[in-house]
């Protein structure tokens, strides 16, 4: 740990040198017990307990990196005149904050080693019962985060102009790296990546960025469905667990699950990675409950319930986004709205009316060819 106390003062310990010689006891601010100033050449200065401590709230074993990055955040946030304190202890809540910003009512958790979902999700939750919010700047052992669905719905925030975002700092590179813009594309995560050497650049480019507007060619397009489907077939042919629940709800309706309908593929083969799967499962069940043939209308109160119960099934919680349930809303609505423009859906008052049913395709071959030859174009 970098805080001690000594004489009812609090101490940093990386303001000591090897030289000064300590003749008061130094205290942990938490458990009260005696802790002990360790320095040398090629370690950074801290303070430790004793072997025998049972003092919960701080740890022994910090990694020189995770020490290094919150030296490293203190001082840039100081010269850009933002108070800090190091180590700040949170006695309601059993936490240690890394980085507090007193006047910002808001704190840096610097994370270079494994956490579950469960523990991050906890301490965002206790933070901000108390008013504070928290950014979680992860190290080098998580800079592959931003493309795994585990890892975005530990540490991505949602920003209306960055999309989901994740910030990294490497002690290795000393740079801060920004993934932003996460998005899913056809069945995979891609990002934006800017790389910063300080904090206040990384602030200064998150103020000027303009909101993103997807652009996605007719060939793009094309190319996305083609890779897609090519990845269903081999999952497929391999027995892949991954599909296996949508191939057998499309085989019950007498559907192959790679014959979905272009217009499941979404409109530019992207959306915003929200769902525990690829989206294209949970626009294909959407399609299957509409259009089993049961009926020709669904009303507003039927809609509202195939939302939440494909919320349930297919919806992934974020432990850094409050309002998600907002984010599968607005999804659930721009498909709806996309089925009835192309023609398959018809608003009423009450609901929808059901127009016709989407062409789905006989075979694998079948549908490539027609991604081919027919250029095919989603409203």
């Amino acid at each position: 740990m970098l805080i001690a106390m000594m004489n009812e003062q609090l101490i940093n310990a990386t303001e000591l040198t090897r030289d000064m010689i300590i003749k008061d006891q130094l205290i942990c601010p938490c458990c009260k017990e005696r802790v002990i100033f360790k320095h040398g050449k090629y370690r950074i200065p801290h303070f430790s307990h004793k072997t025998n401590s049972i003092c919960r709230h701080f740890s022994e074993n910090e990694s020189q990196a995770h020490l290094t990055g919150k030296l490293v955040f203190q001082k840039q946030l100081e010269q850009m005149g933002i108070k800090t304190v190091l180590e700040y202890n949170l006695p309601d809540i059993e936490q240690r904050a890394d980085v507090f910003l007193p006047d910002e009512q808001a704190i840096l958790e610097y994370q270079c080693s494994p956490i579950s979902y469960a523990d991050i999700a906890r301490r965002t939750v206790n933070y901000k019962k108390l008013g504070i919010d928290v950014l979680w700047i992860l190290g080098d052992r998580h800079l592959n985060a931003a493309k795994r669905l585990d890892g975005v719905a530990k540490f991505a925030r949602f920003h209306t102009k960055l999309g989901f975002y994740i910030v990294f700092y490497s002690a290795s590179n000393r740079q801060f790296r920004l993934d932003f813009q996460i998005r899913e594309v056809s069945g995979k995560l891609t990002s934006q990546v800017r790389l910063f050497t300080d904090l206040k650049e990384l602030k200064k480019f998150v103020g000027r960025v303009k909101q993103d507007a997807a652009i996605c060619s007719e060939r793009r397009s094309r190319l996305l469905m083609l890779n897609q489907i090519k990845r269903i077939q081999r999952g497929v042919v391999m027995q892949n667990s991954t599909y296996l629940d949508m191939i057998t709800a499309c085989y019950r309706q007498g559907k192959i699950f790679v014959g979905c309908p272009i217009v499941c593929h979404g409109k530019s083969g992207d959306g915003l990675p929200i769902f525990r799967r690829c989206g294209l499962c949970w626009r294909v069940w959407i399609v299957l409950q509409l259009f089993s043939g049961e009926y020709d209308e669904v009303s507003n109160q039927q809609l509202n319930w195939l939302f939440k119960q494909s919320v349930q099934l297919f919806g992934q919680q974020f432990a850094q986004v409050d309002d998600y349930v907002r984010l599968f809303q607005m999804a659930f609505t721009s498909f709806i709205f996309s089925l009835r423009a192309n023609g398959y859906l018809r608003h009423t008052i009450n609901g929808v009316k059901i127009i016709q049913s989407p062409t789905w395709f006989d075979s694998y071959d079948q549908k490539r060819q027609y991604i081919m030859t027919e250029k095919p174009v989603v409203c």
